[in-house]
């Protein structure tokens, strides 16, 4: 006997003791075993087992009773199907009993009978249906009334083949029928426990049962409704037609319009229950049948409005509106147990939030007609309403800043013209009435009701920037008073909190400065509270405060001295108190940093005094990071705070903080540094600039660029005050620079870091260093490329590099400054033409030549180098592809050396060479890009351009596409410098063309003037746009297709500009998802046949159009709509399935209800994906593309498996059964789940959830 079997053995024995306390243990070291993976019971155990847990269930004590359901779950994972049928077969004999002194005993084992349901292993399908067929067998027949007296076992029995049917219902195909028929005359028994426990078995049962059953339900219940019937009957139907439309909105949505006018008939009954059940049914046709309901939502809304101020036994004046609305009673309780009518207002209240959460293209007549009446059911005198209604108003709230909120992330005109008429402006006047009933509650005696009024107000200010300027002083008091009265929880500071942090960062300083008294005591007085969170979101206030009230490089709002002493005096209590909670001491850090930042000019003498503690912060490892990032802000104000005093140590513990893993600190420490060394020069000890320096070049790498910027710019810091310290470690430092200068990833402020540490370089070596020139260092730059040494008068004998060709972009830049720097530009470019001459000269040679040349000629004029035109005529006519690339942007910048002379030249050979045109015109572009620039400017340029234009627009009908494509970008590029010219000549050269090059040109020059950035040719595009946009419907594929990019461009950058023209251009994208098998040919390759389909590439640019959409305009889209065409591209080619499958992904998260409602049409493609084949001789890339699919198809599925109801959807669970009994595909489901596991993200979101716009 394994030391397995003989303690559970020994547990079993120890159920049979006389002592409760040695049974209840014994049960809790059995579950303890059961729960053990390794654990593994033989045929005699596992008996034993399950007749002890049995018996222990009719146990005298009820918490052992408990353990005994507890350990079932355990014991039904692992026991073997003879073992699980002995189980349910002795609950359901229990259950059933009919002796009143078994009463215990049967809810105990109905309470089990659930738990064995629901920790079945869904991997054993055979078992689960073996089971469930066998509990309903035995107990369907005792659902009908008459065969069991007793009210608590029917209630039992329904419940459990309720919960049968949600979990497991597709196993009881054949019990379907018979279920049906037992339950539905349940549905008029006088007890309503019976009832509501028949409508959730027979909502259940719709989800899983066929069409024609669900037709004949359907039917029967249209039958009942329609003749005269008692109240009770009616709130049963409604009941029961909430049910059905939860958990088969899909399905019942077809037949909405047939009850939907019934519900509407019963909420206008004198019936305060029925009228709260109709709202509640109401609720979920809104959120589950969306589409359907559209005709209704008016009816709806009136309906809703009409008992949103239902209240006949109150009778509300002025006067108590004006009153404290709490004063009714304590929180929670309702004055009068009679009175129902508050569910009435309540459900009216959730019906209308429906509306305005699900109906987002009517959110302009939400905020005009139910924003008002929400705001005027503020005073409602039940708590539990008030909370509703604030809570409903927030969602409204919500809606709008999606609706505002997603025009103005793409929104690039500088006024409110293109936002939804009216949007803001509704709101906006609704703003004196909101604020006044706000006052009133945010001093409620409800807490509820204050904490959902400070949230709301939190979202108000981040919906509408600055609204409350006016207002403030109207709510201050109010804040004041959740903030420092003593009978104020935590919670409300905390919402007060976050509120007045908000305002300050959407609201201007001035509006703080009239107040900054009255907040600076407040928020001194909740610095001193005892709650650790309220004091870190106080300081964390106060930090703000400060900053708002003196910020930098402004106009001083206000006379802040005299509240120096007490800021000061408030935030050292806390700084300076090492015992605190680590959130409050790293606050308590940064709040003194940013005091001594902004007020440090009058707290000279006090920041004396916390520098020591600054320097201890230092010393402690949990406020390291903050420390660091303090001192940055106190050392970089213009307020000259002075730390010399302990200079010496900050920097040696900065030394060693360099060394640290902890990228943030390294950040910091950097940041610090070159503050210090700016500030303090050459006051530091040359001793500590040196083992500063020598921990640099292992930060300096392409891995991670910013702390290399960084990194280099201490570099040139330190060369300026201590230039020996660079010099004594000059070869670690060159070979680093000249690393992340041949970086292909080199760029912008990292860029600017290399050539400024390379000038401090050549200065630091022209006074103390000799062999450290700037031809030692471009020798250094070049030597990837260049194998002998670089002297002044040539370079030979090259090879070719490793190093990546976008490297040398960076490589030319730095080799141009250092020439330019040290006056051999001349000598420096004559080499380089050398090289390009030379016939045994590498393709990397000329490359690195051409961009040097590039660079050198963007600042000097070249117009009068020797052999500088040969090089290039050298290059274009005999050169490779790569070296005539560069050339041709070498080209387009020695323009900004001198544009008199260049220009001319390259519209001249554009004009008449025939051979040179494409490197010509990759010249032209880099020109271009260069306008408006330091060099070169739009004046500049301006006598050029017509010229440039009409040569251009000569050559548009070019039959080659990638031509086509650089002469398109070179004519957008050049639109964009007058568009109010050129759009319109674009648009009519398009309109007249007949030639189908040139329409693909136009079409592709107006996708290059498209920009993200707000630009003056944004009104003109949007006007013209339209034309452009027309060539969707062209007779041409090719024509098509290049609009279809341009939509997609469009879409992405500035979907404003489609608004209001995708009623007409969305069907026509629609229109290009289809197949067309007129485009598909046979193509005889050898012995084999192949087909090719010219209109994939067109489908492909038409999905990924959809795509884009579906993030720029979800609130444009008839999202069922969208969904038929995603769901036609899942049988596509494999490149659309695989960007279907994204689609699907995409959808669960912004459109949930519209997605659930279509999941059956979703899982029957992907499950056809799954169930692909591959031939045993297809070769390795046909394997891992149909892998790589079938992931796609999987990450789709986990995706349905968040939303809200997909356990309760056969075809969902259905499909994961299929995934987990398929091995190849089990495994990939694992990997799949294992990526997409959510990561958990702690931040105070004031209850924002992501709001479902489908």
């Amino acid at each position: 006997m394994s030391n397995q079997t003989y303690t559970i053995s020994t547990l079993l024995e120890k159920l049979n003791e006389p002592d409760k306390d040695f049974r209840y243990m014994a049960a809790n070291d059995l579950i303890n075993e059961l729960q053990k993976e390794t654990v593994q019971l033989d045929d005699e155990t596992e008996k034993k087992v399950v007749s002890g847990v049995l018996k222990i269930l009719d146990d005298k004590n009820g918490e052992v009773q408990n353990l005994a359901v507890k350990c079932l779950g355990p014991l039904i994972r692992r026991a073997r199907d003879v073992s699980a049928e002995t189980i349910v077969d002795k609950l359901c004999f229990n259950t059933m009993t009919r002796e009143k002194d078994q009463a215990q005993l049967r809810d105990i084992s109905s309470m089990a009978l659930k738990t064995v349901f629901h920790e079945l292993p869904s991997s054993n399908q055979g078992l689960v249906g073996n089971l469930s067929k066998r509990v309903t067998g035995k107990l369907h027949p005792f659902i009908s009334k008459e065969k069991v007296q007793e009210v608590s076992i029917h209630l039992e029995i329904l419940e459990i083949i309720g919960t049968l049917l949600q979990k497991h219902g597709h196993h009881l195909v054949n019990y379907h029928s018979v279920l049906m028929d037992a339950f539905f005359p349940l549905l008029k028994n006088n007890r309503m426990a019976v009832r509501k426990r028949a409508i959730t078995a027979l909502s259940n049962l719709v989800n899983v049962c066929s069409e024609e059953m669900f037709e004949t339900l359907i039917q029967n219940l249209l039958r009942e409704i329609s003749l005269e019937i008692s109240a009770n009957d009616a709130k049963t139907t409604v009941q029961f037609l909430e049910g059905i439309s939860r958990a088969a909105g899909l399905r019942f949505g077809k037949h909405l319009h047939e009850f939907i006018g019934y519900v509407l008939k019963f909420a206008q009954q004198d019936d305060d229950e029925l009228r709260e059940y109709c709202f509640h049914t109401m609720e979920t046709f809104l959120q589950k049948c969306p589409t359907e309901v559209s005709p209704f939502v008016l009816d709806i809304v009136n309906v809703a409005l009409k008992y949103l101020s239902y209240d006949p036994n109150y009778s509300y004046t002025d006067e108590d509106m004006e009153e404290d609305t709490g004063a009714d009673g304590d929180e929670g309780q309702f004055s009068d147990d009679e009175d129902i009518s508050w569910k009435v207002r309540r459900g009216a209240v959730k019906c209308l939030e429906a509306v305005i959460t699900t109906r987002r293209e009517y959110i302009l007549d939400c905020l005009k007609r139910i924003g008002p009446a929400l705001i005027a059911r503020f005073y409602d005198r039940e708590d539990a309403v008030r909370v509703d209604v604030i809570n409903a108003f927030s969602s409204l709230l919500q809606q709008t800043d999606n609706t505002l909120g997603a025009m103005r992330s793409k929104n690039d005109f500088g006024d409110e013209r293109d936002l939804p008429v009216g949007v803001s402006d509704a709101l906006r006047e609704q703003l004196p009435a909101l604020i006044k009933a706000s006052k009133k509650l945010i001093v409620d005696k409800s807490i509820k009701s204050r904490q959902a009024t400070l949230q709301m107000l939190s979202r108000l200010v981040g919906v509408l920037k600055g609204c409350l300027t006016e207002h403030f002083h109207l709510l201050l008091p109010g804040l004041e008073f959740c903030l420092v009265d003593k009978s104020s929880v935590s919670n409300i500071k905390l919402e007060a909190l976050y509120f007045l942090q908000s305002c300050m960062s959407t609201h201007p300083p001035e509006l703080f400065a009239k107040y900054a008294s009255q907040l600076i005591k407040i928020f001194c007085r909740c610095i001193g509270d005892s709650f650790y969170k309220v004091i870190a979101e106080s300081l964390a206030a106060l930090q703000q405060l400060i900053s708002v009230l003196r910020p930098v490089g402004k106009p001083q709002l206000l006379d802040v001295a005299p509240f120096a002493p007490e800021l000061y005096g408030a935030i050292l209590s806390r700084f300076k108190d090492s015992a605190l909670d680590q959130e409050i001491k790293e606050r308590a850090v940064s709040c003194m940093g940013q005091l001594m930042f902004s007020l440090g000019d009058y707290l000279r003498p006090e920041l004396k005094g916390c520098l020591p503690i600054f320097i201890d912060r230092l010393k402690n490892e949990p406020t390291r990071l903050s420390t660091m990032n303090a001192l940055v802000n106190v050392t970089s104000s213009p307020l000259h705070n002075d730390v010399s005093e302990v200079l010496d140590e900050l920097l040696n513990l900065s030394t060693s903080f360099l060394r640290k893993n902890l990228r943030n600190l390294r950040l910091a420490t950097l940041q610090l540094i070159v503050q210090l060394f700016n500030k303090y020069g050459t006051r530091i000890d040359p001793q500590i600039v040196s083992n500063i320096v020598k921990e640099l070049p292992p930060l300096i790498h392409e891995s991670d660029l910013l702390i290399s910027e960084v990194s280099l710019r201490v570099i040139a810091a330190a060369g300026d005050c201590h230039p020996l310290a660079i010099i004594a470690n000059k070869e670690q430092i060159v070979k680093k620079i000249v690393e992340i200068g041949n970086s292909a990833i080199m760029q912008g402020g990292t860029l600017t870091a290399v050539i400024d540490a390379l000038k401090v370089l050549v200065a630091s070596g022209a006074k103390h260093d000799k062999e450290l020139t700037p031809m030692t260092l471009i020798k250094s730059f070049l030597q990837p490329v260049y194998t002998n040494t670089l002297n002044s008068q040539n370079i030979s004998d090259v090879v070719f590099s490793a190093t990546h060709r976008q490297g040398f972009f960076g490589t030319a830049k730095c080799v141009a400054a250092l020439a330019i720097a040290s006056g051999t530009a001349e000598n420096v470019v004559a080499t380089c033409i050398d090289d390009i001459r030379n016939p045994a000269s590498s393709e990397n040679v000329k490359m690195i030549a051409f961009a040097v040349i590039g660079e050198i000629g963007y600042y000097c004029d070249l117009s009068r180098q020797k052999g500088l035109q040969e090089a290039f005529n050298c290059a274009f006519e005999t050169g490779k592809d790569d070296s005539k690339m560069f050339a041709a942007m070498a080209l387009g910048k020695i323009c900004g050396g001198n544009i008199k002379q260049f220009v001319p030249a390259i519209i001249k050979d554009l004009e008449n060479e025939v051979q040179k045109q494409y490197v010509l015109l990759n010249g032209l572009k880099e020109l271009i890009h260069l306008i408006p620039s330091e060099r070169i400017s739009a004046a500049d340029f301006a006598p050029y351009v017509d010229r440039m234009w009409n040569a251009l627009l000569n050559k548009a009908g070019s039959v080659e596409e990638g031509y086509r494509n650089l002469l398109g970008e070179c004519l957008g590029k050049l639109t964009a410098l007058d568009p109010q010219r050129f759009v319109p000549v674009l648009g009519e050269v398009l309109q007249k063309a007949t030639q189908v090059q040139v329409r693909c040109t136009m079409v592709t020059a107006i996708k290059y003037t498209i920009s993200e950035e707000r630009r003056e040719i944004d009104q003109v595009l949007k006007d013209n746009i339209g034309t452009f946009l027309a060539c969707l419907d062209d007779s041409d594929l090719t024509v098509r297709r290049t609009a279809l990019t341009l939509f997609n461009c469009v879409a992405h950058n500035k979907p404003v500009f489609l608004k209001d023209k995708l009623n007409v251009l969305l069907p026509l994208v629609y229109k290009e998802t289809i197949i067309k098998p007129e485009l598909i040919r046979e193509v005889e390759m050898g012995p084999f046949k192949h087909e090719v389909d010219d209109g994939l590439d067109c489908r492909k640019a038409a999905y990924e159009c959809l795509y884009t959409l579906l993030d720029a305009c979800l609130d444009h889209l008839n999202i069922f709509e969208f969904i038929e065409h995603v769901s036609r591209g899942l049988n596509d080619h494999y490149d659309i399935k695989t960007l279907c499958f994204l689609f699907v992904r995409r959808l669960v998260s912004a459109a949930p209800n519209a997605v659930t409602q279509r999941l059956e049409q979703f899982t029957a493609e992907i499950s056809k994906v799954l169930q692909i084949k591959v031939k045993p001789s297809a070769v390795k890339q046909e394997f891992e593309k149909t892998d790589e699919l079938k992931r796609a198809a999987l990450r789709a599925v986990h995706a349905l498996t968040l939303l809200p109801d997909a356990d309760k959807s056969r075809s969902v669970v259905d499909l994961q059964n299929t995934i987990k009994s398929t091995p190849e595909l089990a495994a990939m489901w694992e990997q799949v789940k294992s990526e997409s596991s959510p990561t958990s993200m702690s931040a105070h979101s004031h209850g924002d959830v992501p709001m479902d716009t489908s």
